[in-house]
């Protein structure tokens, strides 16, 4: 969020909104930030009533792909807030162009009422929220964002010692299929693939997979590798 740059010198990383009313943002703004700085990597919307909002970096981004109004939202810090949005109740062909153009989406919904938070804090309350979802490329489920006439798989692969394990699935449809690949043909079997999304381990160079779609490195730490006595034939598809 290169637009909040902080005018005040936080002792520590800003996380939680009373950190972020601490450096100067309003009550809304610091709301918004703490679940942002949770979700890095996606672009936030942000249920405001009858809108998904989005502010700062992320709008200027979504304005520019869904080819919407960017607008300002006063300021915070003295710096003006960038801001555009989509109605919640028509949000999923925004949603399908930014997923295509690469984007994941963190979806932040209100989960309480504006009565029942003022029964909870007071008139000021603020409506509590909270990510419900975060949609990627291959984690797509509604019929209206997929290809009906293609699988839209979503792939992750680990090195296991000379040999790379490959777990391959279909959220939409259930199917999922485990496979060991020979390390110097993983590369080439993914770009095979064709899969809308690939989880990455850390401990694998992103670098050597610079020419797969949807490539999304992970901590390692992220994959667990389990030896078992019995398998599955390579490529057993499992529903």
């Amino acid at each position: 969020m290169s637009q909040t740059a902080q005018k005040t010198e936080p002792t520590h990383t800003p996380e939680t909104p009373d950190d972020f009313i601490a450096l100067g943002h309003t009550p809304m703004m610091a709301q918004y930030m703490a679940v942002k700085v949770a979700h890095p990597d996606c672009l936030l919307f942000y249920r405001m009533g009858d809108f998904y909002e989005l502010f700062f970096e992320d709008a200027i981004i979504a304005s520019a792909v869904l080819d919407i109004t960017l607008t300002k939202r006063g300021k915070t810090q003295g710096d003006e807030i960038s801001m555009c949005g989509v109605p919640f109740h028509s949000c999923e062909p925004y949603l399908a162009r930014l997923i295509r153009a690469g984007h994941k989406v963190a979806i932040c919904e209100q989960t309480e009422t504006p009565e029942q938070a003022k029964k909870r804090g007071g008139s000021k309350a603020l409506v509590n929220r909270e990510v419900v979802r975060i949609i990627t490329p291959g984690t797509l489920i509604e019929d209206t964002l997929l290809n009906a006439r293609a699988n839209n798989y979503l792939a992750a692969t680990i090195d296991i010692g000379g040999q790379c394990g490959l777990a391959i699935a279909d959220v939409s449809t259930g199917e999922f299929l485990v496979q060991t690949v020979v390390k110097d043909a993983i590369l080439s079997t993914l770009i095979r693939l064709d899969a809308s999304e690939v989880l990455l381990p850390s401990s694998m160079n992103a670098k050597d997979f610079s020419i797969v779609q949807g490539l999304t490195p992970l901590p390692s730490s992220l994959f667990r590798i389990r030896q078992r006595q019995r398998t599955r034939p390579l490529g057993t598809s499992v529903r």
